[in-house]
């Protein structure tokens, strides 16, 4: 099952909690777009922090990758034998992600991974090109949608969760900015794909998306893809 949407749309969760539903892999692909931007922000080689260089730091990053094995395990994210995990959900993460997303050198590297790590077996995964370029005969196609304030609200508390007070105004801001630039990249920009079933996640729980999904995957005729 590919999953698609944008930031804050409760993907992760859903997915997560869906895979263990149907006893599938979970692929968090957000999550290896995090670690290489983490791992770029070690090196000093993010996008904001080598803009003025004449390749605009292309070259430096391109070796970085090459010398990041990243690895999930246990829902759990590796970088060689460390758990980056607790580093990929902040602002400095947030803030940087989605420039190195746009980046068609790691979106390359990233889809083989992807592609791999799904062929050991059934998979749900979720990101932002899942259903309409890495998978695109996946069996199921979902795109999770909510408002911005609702993803908004999701996402300052995620960083209230880990000690950081920050304004649900602020965010949303960020969050639209992020849409922007994930929906209007070159390589893969975030789109529903056509025979993708559409659901907006504003205002319900988690139960009730993974029950509207799981409806979907067992073919009732109320969770089939409207087109819309």
């Amino acid at each position: 099952m590919a999953i698609d949407g944008p930031s804050g749309a409760g993907k992760s969760t859903v997915a997560r909690t869906l895979a263990e539903r149907l006893g599938f892999a979970f692929l968090d692909t957000g999550a290896m777009y995090r670690a290489i931007t983490w791992r770029f922000l070690e090196r000093d080689c993010a996008p904001a922090e080598c803009a003025a260089e004449p390749d605009h730091g292309h070259g430096r990053m391109r070796a970085v990758l090459a010398d990041t094995p990243l690895a999930l395990r246990a829902g759990r994210v590796f970088v060689g034998d460390r758990d980056v995990t607790s580093h990929l959900r902040t602002r400095e993460v947030e803030s940087q992600v989605s420039a190195v997303s746009a980046l068609p050198f790691v979106r390359a590297a990233m889809r083989e991974l992807q592609r791999r790590i799904a062929a050991v077996g059934p998979t749900v995964a979720e990101g932002r090109d899942m259903g309409s370029v890495v998978f695109p005969r996946a069996r199921w196609k979902v795109y999770l949608d909510a408002a911005p304030s609702e993803r908004a609200r999701r996402r300052s508390r995620d960083f209230t969760d880990q000690g950081r007070a920050v304004g649900e105004a602020e965010v949303l801001d960020e969050i639209l900015v992020r849409d922007r630039l994930d929906s209007t990249r070159v390589d893969a920009p975030l789109r529903q794909s056509p025979d993708a079933l559409y659901v907006d996640t504003t205002g319900l729980t988690i139960d009730d998306v993974v029950g509207r999904l799981l409806s979907y995957v067992r073919g009732e005729n109320d969770a089939a893809p409207s087109g819309s």
